[in-house]
């Protein structure tokens, strides 16, 4: 007896649907798959990003302890200088007072001269080698000021400190060519 056509049909029919179930289900399980590899990827990557996160506020929270620190160093350079500079400005006044005096007394008394003009250059000497210095912190300090412009706004006030330092040594070095020109005029004045 011949095969019904309307059952093979049907078997037919089964058979294509049998084989669009377990396509759609390997589809379905590849694309699980891989939707679970690229979340475990985001996770990773996550992680990974808030690892660089981590590090970055670590590191972030070092350079406002340098800064802090450098900022804190600098305000104890300049306060130091600006105490050291006026201990030796006054020290520098009182050698010129003094310069003053011993030139007085080097005309009154003609057999000391030669002694004398020797100490006083000396003195100029080292008066210049002092400035010299103070310039060196002077510089030292406008360099601690650099770096803390890169990382701070308060700069004006040490700024500020700094050209009193120009204005004090300035009057320092304007003293010491007056001593030497002092020295000048004595030295003259023994030729003569």
């Amino acid at each position: 007896m011949a095969d019904n056509p309307s059952e093979k049909k049907i078997s037919e029919t089964s058979g294509v649907k049998a084989v669009l179930d377990e396509a759609a289900e390997r589809i379905e399980a590849t694309w699980r798959e891989k939707l679970l590899r690229e979340t475990a990827d985001l996770r990773t990557e996550n992680a990974l990003l808030m690892a660089q996160v981590d590090e970055f506020s670590r590191k972030l929270a070092e350079a406002t302890d340098r800064n802090e620190k450098i900022e804190a160093d600098c305000n104890e350079r300049v306060a130091f200088i600006e105490e050291k500079f006026e201990l030796d400005t006054a020290s520098l006044e009182l050698e010129n007072n003094e310069l003053h005096a011993a030139s007085v007394r080097y005309l009154a008394d003609a057999r000391e001269l030669d002694r004398q003009v020797v100490q006083l250059h000396a003195e100029a000497v080292a008066m210049v080698d002092e400035i010299e210095r103070l310039r060196g912190e002077r510089d030292a300090a406008l360099k601690a000021q650099a770096e803390l412009n890169d990382a701070l706004l308060a700069q004006r006030d040490l700024m500020a400190e700094v050209a009193a330092l120009k204005d004090r040594l300035a009057a320092s070095e304007q003293r010491a060519a007056v001593a030497e020109a002092k020295i000048e005029v004595m030295t003259q004045m023994k030729i003569e």
